[in-house]
């Protein structure tokens, strides 16, 4: 059995439920059909990304759902307030891009290729 195969067989303990699951899996693939070589435990890094993307998700879902702001009773009368929602996501926005640039899943990750091959820029 490849790694490829044994990491998408056995994701990590902190990949619990069916939306995980899936990023999970999504991921891998993304990842290696981009030429990016995995070991086996590669799987735990992922599995925090996966996860992390996943609760980016359920919190992009609760602003949509609920608003970016709130009211809610004050000492004296209602107040608004920013839903704190969307201070999880700007938090979680920093180390998704930081696993993300390890998996060269950005642009800038993968480098520049020279040569007879152009990039998507030159084609612009």
């Amino acid at each position: 059995m490849s790694d490829i195969e044994r990491i998408k067989c056995n994701p990590p303990k902190s990949v619990v439920d069916h939306d995980e699951h899936q990023m999970y899996w999504s991921m891998l693939e993304d990842i290696t059909s981009n030429g990016v070589v995995l070991k086996y435990q590669d799987r735990h890094t992922l599995g925090e990304l996966a996860v992390t993307m996943c609760e980016m998700n359920r919190l992009r879902n609760e602003l949509k759902d609920n608003g970016e702001s709130m009211e809610v009773q004050g000492d004296r009368n209602m107040v608004t307030k920013r839903n704190p929602a969307r201070d999880a996501l700007e938090k979680l926005r920093s180390p998704v891009l930081r696993l993300l640039k390890e998996f060269q899943m950005t642009p800038s990750s993968r480098g520049k290729t020279f040569g007879s091959t152009t990039s998507a820029i030159d084609d612009v």
